[in-house]
């Protein structure tokens, strides 16, 4: 059990951090401490969910949790967890209202556990809510408490909370979150803007490149390429930058990187990338290639996601338009913003065909299934539906796997009809064990079986030998 001595007030280092086993996009950490924004951490809202004193609701949201499914209470709200290592501190719940055209937050739980109390945690979660509501463009943050809850109504009074009204669950309290932001100074405290950061408005646009599912690429004027995320979801946008800030020192030469990240009055909305160098996509040209070609290109991508994936870094959005070869053959896996750096992680926005039937957690194994249907079409030179089914691929590949040898067939076959996942190399050399072994298999019961003939054969022949010794007596 972890005890914490500090106080909200002595200040914090705003850092992004790994919470337990867990990524979560991180809001501020001190010492052993860490608030963060909950999204798909099913252990952790486990730990939430076990809090709650409704009976009903609490064994709703725990079937829902058993099926990796976040619990409809928690939909279209959003979490904040402060936690000590893997242990829960506390959490507050809050979701956002329009009234009469006005954005407000309204805080629907808030809760520390006993053994954490009057150590100024609630401030802290507080704190949290108002800058989110000053990112989103909230103009105030509403709640309710109780007459008798003399410490709680102290504590939201001391950071700038009125009453305002009276409901049926007790009186209404309200702050103003621009005030908030400012007195608090919860802008410099929370936003984590690194030193060469570019404000967008010093960027000049001269040509749109082209449009994406999560955003749209831009020419510069200073020749720069520029990402702008088109996102309206406070934690999507979020999620990316904290996402970007780690890819942008990662130590893999066949990623194009973020180089810089971009923000708009202090808030993030996109980046600028590494140069691309001259070549072109995988899908380009892939029926010109040779199948030795094409296997050479399927083992080049292999081992950058070897690479990624010993990091704990997760493609995610793995297809052929994002993976490009220089002139020089050498690949490169651009489109880095879908990378995937937590765990828990399930993902709706991978297109159908390359989304894994079987296993719904962003991990290796997705990463996998997605570069198995990328290198067959490569190998098969078609080009599949976005929105094809599993179902549909696997009738594709029926009709083309004679043009396979007998390995791939075998790494296919495991693919549509298992959970197994395996690098395509990976397949064929366990493909040649199996072979290996079956022939060593067979190789051994023929030679015990011709070692038992011959020691048969050897017994019949002294056996005849000792019959025509005796038959010779018995003549003389």
């Amino acid at each position: 059990m972890y005890f914490v001595e500090i106080k909200v007030k002595k200040g914090y280092n705003y850092i992004n951090v790994r919470v337990g086993d867990n990524f979560m996009i991180s809001l501020i950490k001190k010492d052993n401490v860490s608030l963060s924004i909950l999204e798909t951490d099913f252990d952790v809202f486990t730990d939430i969910v076990s809090t709650f004193s409704d009976e009903t609701l609490k064994k709703d949201c725990l079937i829902s949790l058993d099926e990796y499914v976040i619990p409809e209470y928690f939909r279209n709200k959003m979490t904040l967890s402060l936690q000590t290592g893997k242990t829960l501190i506390g959490y507050v719940i809050f979701e956002f209202k329009n009234n009469n055209n006005i954005s407000q937050v309204q805080i629907d739980k808030l809760c520390v556990l006993e053994r954490f109390k009057d150590k100024n945690m609630e401030v802290l979660l507080l704190e949290g809510v108002m800058y989110i509501a000053g990112e989103i463009g909230s103009r105030n943050v509403i709640v309710t408490a109780k007459d008798t809850d003399t410490k709680i109504i102290g504590i939201y009074q001391a950071l700038g909370f009125y009453e305002v009204g009276i409901s049926e669950n007790g009186n209404l309290y309200s702050v103003s979150v621009s005030t908030a932001v400012n007195s608090l100074k919860l802008n410099e405290r929370f936003r984590n803007i690194e030193p060469d950061a570019v404000d967008y408005k010093s960027l000049k646009l001269i040509k749109k490149i082209t449009a994406g599912r999560s955003g749209n690429i831009y020419l510069t004027q200073d020749g720069r390429i520029l990402k702008m995320f088109t996102s309206s979801s406070f934690t999507y946008v979020k999620d990316r930058e904290e996402t970007l800030k780690y890819i942008k020192n990662l130590d893999v030469k066949e990623v194009v990187k973020p180089k810089h990240l971009v923000y708009y009055d202090g808030v993030f909305v996109g980046y600028i990338m590494e140069y691309l160098p001259e070549g072109e996509p995988l899908w380009s040209r892939s029926n010109e290639y040779s199948f030795e070609q094409k296997l050479d290109k399927i083992k080049a991508i292999e081992n950058v996601m070897k690479k990624l994936h010993k990091k704990n870094i997760y493609i995610c959005d793995l297809n052929p338009d994002n993976i490009f070869f220089d002139k020089e053959g050498n690949v490169k896996f651009i489109d880095c913003d879908s990378f995937v750096i937590k765990n828990n992680v399930i993902n709706v926005e991978v297109d159908p065909v390359y989304r894994d039937p079987y296993n719904r957690i962003v991990s290796s194994k997705t990463d996998l299934y997605a570069f198995a249907i990328t290198s067959l079409q490569l190998l098969i030179d078609e080009k599949f539906d976005k929105n094809a089914t599993s179902l549909d691929i696997e009738k594709i590949y029926n009709k083309n796997k004679n043009k396979l040898p007998v390995s791939f067939k075998n790494y296919y076959d495991k693919l549509f009809k298992t959970k197994e996942r395996y690098y395509l190399t990976e397949a064929y050399e366990k493909y040649l064990d199996e072979i290996y072994n079956e022939e060593e298999s067979s190789t051994s019961e023929n030679k015990k079986s011709g070692k038992i003939s011959v020691i048969i054969l050897s017994f019949i022949m002294v056996l005849i030998a000792v019959i025509g010794y005796v038959v010779f007596r018995i003549s003389r």
